[in-house]
């Protein structure tokens, strides 16, 4: 059952919303004016069906008001023949969906069905991005929203998960993510990269080895699985296991039981494992370098994670991210530098864009963060790499110029460097400066005494 308010001043509108309401199964409040319905909205609120045309605030401020209060929040809006415009109005403020008078009450019930369902998706995605949030992962577009879904599908099982993306995507902050709101977050979390370990000692990292095993073994040693007891054991670059640690992780996958190196005792860990990696698991199946079995036992689940050039939408409230966590005391940055940021096709993902960041504002001084105070690899692109250091040389000149001189400042610096230039060309000839720069030999003269430049003869 769901809630529902019905905002309109027409009482035969109110009876009929409320008798198709309370026909489906909802629970139906009205209200005579958009005021008197704000009044009435409560977080059980599940939509809103307001009329545009409304004594005191119109329907069109109500619907923004909605959106501002309660946002995701579905409202359909009554429109009468004749004012479309207005109705298209109000989808843009943010309504769902819009019906017409005459009310056609099945068009309605249609309406009213779609809008609850997009309430409900919306809100579970809220309050998964809200959850995963606290564990570092920001992102509002398409492809992260699935990522939430899986997120709040996979914390409330045991299932095996395997994370997929580039390097930088954020693919650990998923797996704890993934384990914080699971039934383990109060044990251990275990992060393993596979690919940091050298190939003898991966066994012996992940399960553990008997006093004895090897030479320098000199006392028995538990496993990360071991550590891990009823907690989470994250695999990061499973992609890089050697052949024996594949064959041993995958027995463990099939009956939870496995050997320290130079044991013969079977043991037990009850663990929950999810891994990682930014390779192709299928093309190594194929080319033979990794287990086929395996690889389904840790495929039973997967998340796939886009990389940060897919998603460049999420960009601004990364970067706000980043300025509110960072140690730096520089909040702000400027739309220029935030439009370089967002062009920039970021390799790196996730993790390049931090390290972009944090630079920046360290660079910054604690002031806002302009575009030149950007790494030069994110400003070099575009038209080329000598447009972007120009654009980055005014940048810089206009912050450091007095209120009022702006101009001044930056056309003579310009000059400056283009006179040094013409002369360099000119191998310190005035004559033949003058004449590629197009000006009098004089005024070019008293020009390079005004900026000290050297080498200049007639």
């Amino acid at each position: 059952m769901a809630t529902l308010l019905v905002i309109d001043d027409e009482p035969s509108i109110c009876w009929a919303f409320r008798q198709l309401g309370e026909r489906l199964g909802h629970s139906v409040r009205v209200a005579a004016s958009a005021e008197e319905g704000l009044a009435a909205l409560t977080p059980a609120t599940d939509l809103v069906i307001t009329d545009i045309r409304l004594p005191g605030m119109d329907g069109i401020e109500a619907v923004r008001e909605i959106a501002r209060l309660r946002p995701g929040l579905p409202v359909i809006v009554i429109t009468a023949h004749g004012t479309m415009q207005t109705a298209v109005e109000a989808i843009k403020a943010g309504a769902f969906e819009y019906v017409t008078k005459p009310v056609d009450l099945a068009e309605a019930e249609g309406v009213i069905g779609r809008a609850l369902e997009r309430g409900a998706v919306s809100e579970e995605v809220r309050r998964l991005q809200g959850a995963a949030d606290l564990s570092g992962i920001v992102g509002t577009t398409p492809g992260m929203q699935e990522v939430f879904k899986k997120i709040g599908a996979v914390c409330t099982t045991d299932a095996t998960v395997l994370i997929t993306g580039e390097s930088g995507t954020g693919k650990e902050l998923v797996a704890r993510a993934i384990h914080a709101h699971s039934r383990r977050a109060r044990r251990p979390f275990e992060a393993i990269n596979c690919a940091s370990l050298p190939e003898g000692l991966v066994e012996s990292e992940l399960f553990g080895h008997e006093k004895g095993a090897f030479t320098g073994a000199i006392r028995t040693k538990p496993g990360r699985f071991e550590a891990a007891a009823g907690g989470t054991v994250f695999l990061d670059e499973v992609g890089d296991l050697p052949a024996p640690a594949q064959a041993k992780l995958l027995r463990f996958l099939e009956d939870r039981s496995f050997t320290r190196v130079g044991g013969v005792e079977p043991l037990t860990a009850d663990v929950r494992l999810v891994s990682a990696t930014n390779r192709d698991l299928r093309a190594l199946v194929a080319e033979g370098s990794y287990r086929e079995d395996l690889f389904y036992r840790l495929n039973v689940v997967s998340i796939a994670l886009p990389p940060l050039r897919d998603r460049k939408a999420d960009i601004p409230r990364l970067v706000a991210r980043f300025l509110r966590d960072g140690t730096a005391p520089s909040k702000e940055i400027s739309e220029a530098a935030l439009e370089r940021l967002m062009a920039h096709d970021w390799p790196g993902n996730v993790r390049e864009l931090r390290n972009a960041v944090e630079q920046s504002v360290v660079m910054s001084r604690g002031g806002p963060v302009g575009v030149e105070h950007l790494p030069a690899r994110v400003v070099r692109q575009g038209p080329g790499p000598d447009a972007d250091a120009a654009a980055v040389l005014v940048a810089r000149w206009f912050a450091d110029a007095p209120e009022g001189a702006a101009w001044d400042v930056v056309t003579e610096q310009w000059e400056r460097l283009l006179i040094a230039r013409a002369l360099e060309d000119a191998r310190g000839s005035l004559s033949a400066a003058s004449r590629k720069l197009g000006i009098n030999r004089a005024t070019l003269r008293k020009k390079v005494e005004k900026f000290g430049l050297r080498g200049a003869a007639e």
